[in-house]
């Protein structure tokens, strides 16, 4: 039998290197066609979709390629006497393919990207030799034939997985199917009516410096804040706008209420795109929709800080210097903008980098002097009273090489679980650098939402979030279909239909709604609906059907720790601390995600307990402490893996000065989520893996929550235990624990 075994083996290898004899030019085919698709999506990307720019650049690109590779294997062939012509052929091209799939391939491990893309890479060169064989050489043997068809196969495979919107990833339906994990909201009366269309009449208009606009504006010398380009750089610009760093223009588009005066106004500023993109007309509709709530809305025109880096100093600086122009105009009589702003009350608006950037502008706004070199001061000092970010970046500018730190200023931030740019939720970071005094009411609130990706907030970028050709690995399969939209969240058609991605109508939605709420609190003090930003399983029925996770911070929480202080397990600032029956307790700082090396610099304590309903953790309060009518509330993270049969629960036990108790439990206030499951790329679908998205939510329970023993004194506390007894394995993080007055 192994004699048998070695002949038909033998026999297949003299077949194969005959039928694959003197087809190297299948092979450097396949590689030119990979090059050639490779500078052409380049240069579509960087120069404009028109077919033109495509088309260059496949040309110039295989003639630039195989140019060189004629000339390295003449050199090779003078030193080494031999023809590397197809060696040098094969290694560029697997270079490429594999820099592609690997940079494409967000949430992977680079090694199992680059095991994957070399398979790949290896089928496609000899699919491509065997289709060479049977075409041009003509070898129409049986054997040919098989290998011909094979290859015709592995490449309309490819071809269909790489243009393919990817694969239906069901995390969010495998959560939703266990109905412990969708919220049984019922009416709110008058919310339908509020977040629809308002009552103003949008109108729109545009200003700039180069005419054709509806106003006249200036320029601003960005040279002090931005690094000079490179020479190729400058060129590369010229094709696109006429502007440099030294003159860049004061330029966006407005949307303001018709009938409205002396409005609440909000300045938006997009994120780092293509040049070849107009980013601020992606906000449209938001603009349309503020402006119909009696808001002017103002979407700045930054591209021309775009493909660029170290630059979002400049970005603060352009955002403000276009705050000034605007509000100059609004005090002007022959502008149509007169007297349709309210001075004192400007929100910030920033999506990507400008999420980032609105924090450094705040602080801009403050200052007298550029952080990064004093000669160059400011005078801004705007009535800035709130902060919205979209999906934003982090550390792309620290002032003085310190991270933004904010004060007294309301900040919401949004983001996305299947964000394929920023991966993880980088806005935490800002999110937990936000401070607040008691002079008045303020907030942070952050909203992490399911399926929702990066670019779909603007309506320019898109579903993908990479460029091109990059963006060809991303998996941006979509949700419900058209017919399917406005049915119940826990309706079980939706249910078993939710895939990896919601849509952009969908995404816009929330952002919409998101924001009004936001800004009617913050800026027009109304807090009718302001009980969104802390809860918004009470208007799940009036959102897109998604799972979303909320942290929140008040003004008015009296914090007994946040676990900043030292790694003392059993201190915490207000008293001591204890623990029983844990496989582990830690404090630990926080990562971004498991895959990701940075951390959060914020720390949680960190809770194991295994096959046991006896585990607590327990603080004890050196001083009493009151409980008002707000209750306690505390962050926490469910550290499975996997949506259970029965969601993270645990009692929460206060115990006065005379030993009395009040009790209750985290499924009266909270469905805490597990990890998100979420697969980002295809190639994940392929292996298998995926990136696990854990965040903290705040679980707020009211004093009314509690059950309390007779005699219990709520202004009289001594400590406060979280008793493991719900469930008899599991893990969480826990973080600034604090009586809500």
């Amino acid at each position: 039998m192994r004699k048998f075994l070695r002949g038909r083996l033998q026999g297949y290898g003299r077949a194969y290197r005959l039928n694959l004899k003197d087809t190297g030019w299948g092979m450097k085919l396949v590689v030119l066609v990979i090059t050639g698709f490779f500078c052409g999506a380049l240069a579509s990307e960087y120069f404009g979709t028109k077919l033109i720019f495509f088309v260059g650049g496949v040309i110039l690109g295989d003639m630039l390629f195989a140019g060189a590779a004629c000339l390295f294997s003449r050199i090779g062939g003078r030193i080494w006497h031999r023809n590397i012509e197809s060696f040098l052929y094969g290694i560029a091209g697997f270079l490429i393919f594999v820099c592609c799939c690997v940079y494409g391939s967000v949430g992977n491990e680079h090694m199992v990207s680059t095991f994957f893309a070399a398979l790949i890479y290896f089928l496609l060169l000899l699919s491509g030799r065997f289709i060479w064989a049977w075409l041009v050489k003509r070898r129409h043997t049986l054997f040919s034939g098989i290998h011909f068809a094979v290859g015709c196969i592995v490449w309309c495979a490819f071809l269909a997985f790489l243009f393919g919107q990817g694969f239906s990833d069901r995390y969010i339906s495998d959560y939703l199917k266990k109905n412990i994990y969708v919220t049984q909201a019922g009416e709110v009366a008058g919310f339908a009516d509020y977040c629809a269309k308002g009552a103003y009449t949008p109108v729109c208009l545009t200003y700039g410096p180069d005419g054709g606009t509806d106003m006249t504006t200036g320029i601003v010398d960005l040279s002090p804040y931005v690094a000079k380009e490179k020479k190729w750089h400058r060129i590369y610009r010229s094709f696109f706008t006429k502007h440099t760093r030294k003159d860049a223009p004061i330029a966006g588009k407005i949307w303001f209420p018709k009938e409205a005066e002396n409005c609440p106004v909000v300045f938006m500023a997009h994120g780092n795109h293509s040049i070849t993109a107009e980013s601020y007309r992606g906000y449209d509709y938001l603009g349309e929709y503020l402006a119909s709530h009696g808001y002017v809305f103002v979407s700045v025109d930054e591209n021309i800080l775009n493909e660029r880096s170290g630059e979002n100093d400049a970005r603060a600086v352009l955002l403000l210097e276009n705050i000034g122009e605007i509000l100059e105009k609004n005090g002007d009589e022959s502008q149509p903008v007169y007297s349709k702003i309210d001075e004192d009350n400007i929100a910030l608006m920033g999506h990507s980098r400008g999420g980032e950037m609105i924090a450094d502008a705040y602080l801009f706004n403050e200052y007298d002097a550029y952080p990064s070199n004093g000669m160059f001061t400011f005078d801004y000092h705007y009535r800035i009273r709130a902060l919205i970010a979209v999906a934003p970046s982090v550390s792309q500018y620290l002032p003085a090489g310190h991270e933004t730190e904010l004060s007294d200023v309301d900040y919401l931030v949004l983001q996305g679980a299947n964000d394929q740019d920023i991966s993880v939720f980088l806005g935490n970071e800002q999110y937990e650098n936000v401070s607040f005094s008691k002079d008045r009411s303020y907030i942070a609130s952050s909203l992490y939402i399911a399926g929702a990706n990066h670019g779909q907030f603007n309506t320019e970028w898109g579903e993908y979030d990479i460029g091109r050709p990059f963006s060809l690995w991303l998996n941006v399969k979509n949700s419900i279909e058209a017919e399917q939209k406005g049915t119940l969240l826990h309706n079980e058609k939706i249910a078993d239909n939710v895939k990896n991605f919601i849509t952009a109508e969908d995404q816009q939605e929330i952002l919409k709604i998101a924001s009004l709420v936001f800004l009617d609190k913050s800026l027009k003090e109304k807090d009718t609906y302001a009980d969104f930003l802390t809860d918004y399983a009470k208007y799940a029925e009036y959102l897109p059907e998604t799972l979303y996770v909320q942290q929140y911070e008040t003004s008015d929480a009296l914090f007994i720790t946040d676990y900043e202080e030292d790694s003392d397990l059993e201190t915490a600032p207000c008293g001591s601390v204890s623990a029983e029956h844990f496989t582990m307790w830690t404090e630990e700082e926080l990562a971004d995600s498991e895959s990701a090396m940075g951390k959060r610099e914020n720390h949680a304590v960190r809770l194991k307990w295994k096959d046991t309903k006896a585990a607590y953790y327990e603080i004890a309060l050196d001083e009493p402490m009151a409980m008002g009518e707000g209750g306690i509330c505390f962050d926490a993270m469910d550290l499975r893996e996997k949506a259970e049969n029965e969601p993270m629960d645990f009692s929460v036990v206060l115990t006065d000065i005379h030993g009395n108790r009040a009790v209750s439990t985290l499924c009266d206030s909270t469905i805490l989520y597990p990890a998100f499951p979420v697969k980002l790329s295809k190639i994940q679908y392929i292996t298998g893996k995926n990136e696990y998205k854990r965040q903290l939510q705040t679980v707020h329970i009211t004093e009314k929550q509690f059950t309390e023993g007779n005699g219990f004194d709520r202004s009289q506390i001594r400590s406060v235990r979280f008793a493991f007894d719900r469930i008899e394995n599991g893990a969480v993080n826990m973080d600034n624990i604090a009586f809500v007055n």
